[in-house]
């Protein structure tokens, strides 16, 4: 049994008439939906020879129009194809698993819809009945809903024949015009940029080398070289005053602490010599009063050995001699160690200074 009537269902208005003209030229009647639940409401009534399913739609999807079409027995013997853009294998084995025949994918071609068309006719004669629509029950009256319907789809079907007997012509040929316009205004774009650029091409000369590069005389490689030169010497003279700057300070630092040191030795040795001369000049007293303490001693033997009147008219009372040689070796250290204090006070004094006088000099440097 060939198809003669077909169910487009689709969302898409111009995927609709794009399938329903093709299949109005192979001499097919087409009714259209726009959705999943408006085709099941067409299939209550009405039973088409062949229905195209779109997949993806506001509300049901296509799939499960297509289960609950093939769960229904009066209308399960209808052949369904899937007409959507998604041509993975996966989705064709879901497909047919749901019960469709096969999957036509967008944009549909003529030859591949005649090829899905055989085989439905083929669907069709392998399920040994014809697929009749039910007559109504009260057939004297027709429901309102279906002549609304119908007046619907003919007056859609009068606009889209309308449209491609008349507009769709008419637009061709504006867009023809259009492109035969805008073919020449590109060519003569071509023609007047062409000649533009030849006779800029044309007028155009080479800047002197002189222009672009001075040559290179004596006072240009000196213009050029001094400020680096400058640069480098700066560079350097900073670099090489840091340099002194710390050589001068490690130096003054050294020779201070030589001078220090060497001072110090000095006042060392000086005060041992005048400790040692201090020492002398003691015993050399000490021994001189010790020698005069004899002489007294004996002197004062000797009065003692005349008259007792004698004695005393011609002599005082002695002091001891050894209370004498302890008072003037006491007045001997005394006088030593007040020289060698004051000898260590202006050593003092004098190391302050040059340690003064050395951070001065290093605070100079900086």
């Amino acid at each position: 049994m060939p198809v003669r009537h077909v169910l487009v269902v689709d969302d898409s208005k111009s995927a609709r008439l794009m399938l329903r003209k093709m299949l109005q030229g192979f001499g097919m009647t087409v009714d259209t939906a726009e959705s999943a639940e408006e085709a099941l409401n067409y299939l209550r009534d009405r039973q088409p020879d062949a229905i195209f399913m779109d997949h993806t739609m506001p509300g049901m999807d296509g799939l499960t129009a297509v289960r609950q079409i093939k769960d229904n027995p009066t209308i399960a013997a209808i052949p369904v194809a899937m007409y959507t853009s998604r041509d993975e294998p996966a989705y064709l084995q879901e497909a047919q698993a749901a019960g469709a025949i096969d999957v036509l994918t967008k944009p549909a071609m003529p030859e591949i819809l005649g090829v899905l068309l055989e085989r439905m006719h083929q669907a069709l004669d392998a399920a040994q009945a014809p697929i009749s629509a039910p007559v109504p029950e009260d057939s004297g009256s027709v429901p309102v809903a279906w002549v609304e319907k119908a007046v619907a789809e003919k007056a859609e079907s009068v606009i889209y024949d309308a449209i491609e007997s008349q507009i769709l012509p008419l637009l061709n040929d504006v867009i023809a015009k259009l492109r035969q316009e805008m073919d020449a205004k590109v060519k003569t774009c071509s023609q007047v940029a062409e000649r533009i650029c030849q006779e800029q091409l044309a007028a155009w000369q080479p800047p002197p080398y002189e222009s672009a590069h001075p040559p290179l005389t004596e006072d240009t490689i000196r213009a050029q070289i001094s400020p680096l030169l400058d640069e480098r010497m700066a560079i350097f003279r900073s670099q090489e005053q840091a340099k002194l700057e710390e050589l001068v300070r490690n130096v003054a630092v050294d020779t201070c602490k030589n001078q220090l040191h060497e001072l110090s030795e000095r006042l060392v040795r000086q005060l041992s010599n005048r400790f040692t001369e201090a020492v002398q000049k003691a015993t050399l007293t000490a021994r001189e009063a010790a020698v005069e303490a004899a002489r007294e001693t004996a002197t004062s033997e000797m009065l003692l050995r005349m008259p007792e009147k004698e004695t005393a008219i011609t002599h005082p009372e002695t002091e001891d001699v050894t209370t004498v040689a302890e008072r003037a070796a006491r007045q001997l250290w005394m006088d030593a160690r007040r020289d060698l204090g004051r000898r260590i006070y202006w050593a003092a004094i004098c190391a302050a200074a040059v340690g003064i006088g050395a951070a001065v000099i290093v605070y100079g440097l900086r």
